[in-house]
């Protein structure tokens, strides 16, 4: 068998690594399209025969009640797609796969359509050249009939997966077994989207940006990601793996190092001063990476992944009781701090709950976060419920995000209460839960001393911060450039938390993704935060920079920077002041910040 043909993409590389895996192609639904080993093959050669039928009944219940309302003249497009679903041909290439390839139906529909997409787009007349379009319909009903809305199962594949689709909504991370995945590769998406920032923190290679990449791949091809320079190679010819098999060996060692904590958890700066390094997590499988990398406890964990990751709508109370009591048990003595649902409307509009939606034209800006909690109590109500309960178990905190107004603060607190009187009612002895909220908004930084009177702590959270304050969608590739965590009105809002916390001895802890590059790490602990909170990967060399800098000088390098004008002067002159005080290299993590705010590289 001839070898197939290397094709090399270039896009944007936004979470390093280099990894060697096999395509696993997902399609325009979001959906994952997996190769399962089926043993009995003429069992599901059946199955696939029946989806084809209940297809064509569909399709001839549809075309008769479109011949009532529009007339026969219109509905004729379906006779187009029941004479699809008759193809011999098609069905042929499907059954053969299964029969020969010992392959799973939806597998097998999969590649018989890419085939055939890929052969009519490549015709010269336009109108058959646009036909691609009726196949993907007819295969996706037939995907519908075959699978419905349940999940694949994850038992049977490999381990060595890379995941390639348009456009990767984040909740996705939650269904999938990412013990099983290697790296990830989009046609859309920016280095500061949340899908770039997650990867990172799960220290998944990714590349984002690649155009017309899945029409030239297929689920089971085999994929070289290089998230450093970029690219993705289909079909990397021996050559090529041979060439870069020193980078792949030595992202391996890495990623499997990156487990000891390097010391014990302990932080000190070199003259002393105690820093506290947490964890962010949003999955429980990541509470054994950061116990291992030494976090001691959890900064913020994004509950709103038990929620996109549910098969059933929104999680019970018993099943986020689990959660969170696993958290605080496992990171015991340590604090967990649960950040109450952060999701917009147009995330859990297809949940089961009460409370109803309508759409939103610009839901960055509309029903997300604590409002959304406040509007849908009865959800916010059970997930406050399993909290307070799961408090028992070890040290918990609240989180609020998104706060904008005092009023929100005396409202949840309101229900906060409500909620542990009946508990206590119910005979529950609750250890008192501290409340935080989370600064991300600039009217939060502009109200702070009145917010942080109502509550026990604060949370800042720097991408969502950057993002309002700079009025730039991290997740737009046409301004990515403009999302620039050192711009000086950024610096000038930090400064401003961290004084104010200090003024009223409130503690303050940074829980954006800044907090797991060295130089802002440094830069941050002169602005007055002892408390960082960072994906559990990162810890290891954060506390190594830490120990090699002195307190008093990162106050001096802070005092400096706030006095400079552009974010690129802060880049030029952090880099070059806080790499003179480290003993090994930092160079990729001076070129990590200036990449993405189009800075120039020094």
């Amino acid at each position: 068998m001839a070898a197939k043909t290397e094709i090399v993409f270039r896009g944007n590389g936004v979470s390093p690594g280099v990894v060697l895996g096999q395509a696993l192609k997902i399609d325009s639904h979001n959906r994952l399209i997996l190769r399962v080993h089926v043993d009995d093959v003429e069992a599901e050669a059946q199955r696939y025969l029946r989806a084809v039928e209940n297809s064509k009944e569909q399709l001839r219940t549809l075309k008769y009640r479109l011949e009532e309302k529009v007339g026969r003249e219109h509905s004729v497009i379906l006779d187009a797609h029941l004479l699809m679903l008759e193809d011999r041909s098609f069905n042929s290439e499907v059954l053969s796969s299964i029969r020969n390839d010992s392959a799973n139906a939806e597998w097998a529909v999969t590649r018989a359509t890419d085939r055939l997409v890929v052969a009519y787009k490549s015709l010269d007349d336009e109108y058959f050249r646009e036909r691609h379009s009726d196949i993907e319909y007819v295969a996706e009903r037939i995907l519908l009939n075959l699978s419905g809305d349940h999940p694949l199962s994850w038992d049977y594949l490999s381990q060595d997966l890379i995941i390639a689709s348009h456009d990767f909504n984040p909740s996705n991370f939650a269904t999938m077994d990412l013990t099983k995945v290697r790296g990830l590769v989009l046609e859309s998406g920016g280095r500061n989207s949340h899908t770039a920032i997650i990867s990172r923190g799960l220290r998944l290679p990714a590349v984002m940006g690649l155009q017309d990449f899945l029409e030239s791949v297929a689920t089971g091809d085999s994929l070289l990601l290089d998230g450093d320079a970029g690219l993705v190679i289909v079909n990397p010819s021996p050559g090529r793996i041979d060439a870069v098999r020193g980078r792949l060996d030595a992202f391996s060692a890495i990623s499997e190092s990156s487990s000891s904590a390097h010391g014990g958890r302990t932080t000190m700066t070199k003259d002393g001063a105690p820093v506290s390094l947490r964890a962010n997590t949003e999955l429980l499988h990541e509470l054994e990476t950061a116990k291992s990398c030494g976090a001691e406890g959890i900064g913020l964990f994004r509950s709103e992944f038990l929620y996109f990751g549910h098969p059933r709508g929104l999680p019970s109370m018993e099943e986020q009781l689990a959660a969170y009591g696993r958290l605080a048990s496992e990171m015991s003595p340590y604090k967990v701090a649960i950040r109450t649902l952060d999701a917009g409307s147009e995330k859990i509009s297809h949940m089961s709950t009460r409370d109803s939606f309508e759409g939103e034209d610009n839901p960055s800006m509309g029903l997300r976060g604590i409002r959304l909690s406040l509007h849908a109590q009865a959800t916010f109500r059970t997930q406050i419920e399993a909290v307070l309960r799961a408090s028992v178990e070890g040290t918990i905190e609240i989180v609020l995000p998104m706060v904008s107004t005092v009023e929100e603060v005396w409202q949840a607190k309101a229900i906060i209460q409500e909620e542990g009187a009946k508990l206590k009612r119910a005979g529950l002895q609750l250890p008192p839960v501290p409340l935080g909220v989370m600064i991300e908004v600039p009217a939060a930084v502009l109200s702070l001393e009145t917010l942080a009177r109502e509550v026990d702590f604060l949370c800042v959270g720097t991408n969502d911060l950057i993002q309002y304050m700079l009025a730039v969608d991290r997740g737009n590739p046409h301004v990515a450039y403009l999302y620039q965590p050192l711009h000086p009105s950024v610096l000038q809002c930090l400064h401003r938390v961290a004084a104010v916390a200090a003024k009223l001895e409130k503690p303050v802890r940074i829980c954006g993704e800044i907090s797991s590059n060295p130089f802002f790490a440094v830069l941050l602990l002169g602005m007055g935060f002892n408390q960082l909170s960072m994906n559990p990967l990162s810890i290891p060399t954060i506390r190594r920079v830490l120990r090699e800098v002195p307190l008093d000088l990162s106050k001096r390098i802070a005092r400096r920077a706030l006095k400079l004008p552009t974010a690129y002067e802060v880049h030029r002159y952090i880099t070059a002041s806080i790499a003179e005080l480290i003993s090994w290299d930092l160079t990729s993590f001076a070129n990590e910040i200036a990449a993405p705010n189009g800075l120039s590289r020094t």
